[in-house]
């Protein structure tokens, strides 16, 4: 199974991240959306679950516009509507701290976990998360989450505002911030806009025939308060695999809101 330790690593950043161009000859045009819903804090024996809101897709995501907030209103009450819609995860903390969390399937296997240690020594939360995919024998693959921050490390005089997704804006007085990581080789950046807006969006980063490197959105995440326990993502999972965005996002906004930080 896929495990995420979040680990107090220094900071290592992509240079430039926040200068790659958007791929505006393919905008997002998501196939999936799902309601995610984190599990409470201090208890663990109240699962949360992640919904299946496909069927509701056009309702939930603008072209246009993005996440608005009639759409996170809409996703909401479809969340708790009778009967209920599919779930397709369900998320568990194994400890009463929530430092261990586990992603179970619709049929109760567990397919995922990543564990938030204790002591930080002073670096901050989500400077590395390590995502590692058991091969057997005990060998396993390991993909790192680097949070990025922007204007800070190298080339960041040469930064300089780009045209964003739908919904998304460049706010002046604070910095964006990022979280990248690398599955089979291609690059992937989770952008965060200052917390004003509550959304992150998911690029990947793809090649043009010059090789020219340009970022292209995948998924997009989004939440009416930034410490609400449940949030509408919405993907393409033919761009993406939907378990990583899933096991991504949901590590992300646990390390965020976690006490411990």
């Amino acid at each position: 199974m896929p495990i995420a330790t979040l680990t107090p690593k220094a900071h290592h950043g992509y240079p430039n991240a926040f200068n790659l161009p958007l791929d505006l000859n393919q905008p997002l045009s998501p196939n999936r959306a799902l309601a995610v819903h984190l599990p409470a804090p201090l208890t663990t024996h109240k699962p949360s679950s992640i919904q299946d809101l496909t069927a509701r897709l056009p309702y939930l995501y603008s072209p246009t516009q993005g996440i608005t907030n009639e759409h996170l209103l809409s996703a909401h009450k479809a969340a708790i509507i009778s009967p209920s819609p599919p779930i397709d995860y369900v998320l568990e903390k194994q400890n009463l701290l929530g430092t261990h969390l586990a992603i179970l399937d619709a049929e109760g296997n567990e397919i995922a976990e990543w564990k938030i240690p204790i002591v930080r020594l002073g670096r901050g939360v989500g400077d590395v998360v390590e995502v590692r995919f058991p091969l057997g024998g005990g060998e396993a693959e390991v993909m790192e989450m680097r949070r990025l921050t922007e204007g800070k490390g190298k080339g960041r005089e040469q930064e300089q505002e780009l045209p964003l997704p739908a919904g998304l804006q460049h706010p002046h007085h604070q910095h964006r911030h990022a979280e990248g990581f690398v599955k089979n080789g291609v690059a992937f950046l989770w952008e965060a806009e200052p917390e004003a807006l509550y959304q992150k969006a998911l690029f990947k980063v793809v090649h043009d025939e010059n090789g020219k490197a340009r970022k292209r959105e995948v998924a997009r995440f989004g939440q009416q308060n930034p410490r609400d326990r449940e949030g509408l993502l919405v993907l393409d999972s033919r761009e993406v695999d939907e378990l990583i965005v899933v096991l991504t996002i949901c590590a992300l906004v646990e390390a965020k809101d976690s006490f411990l930080k």
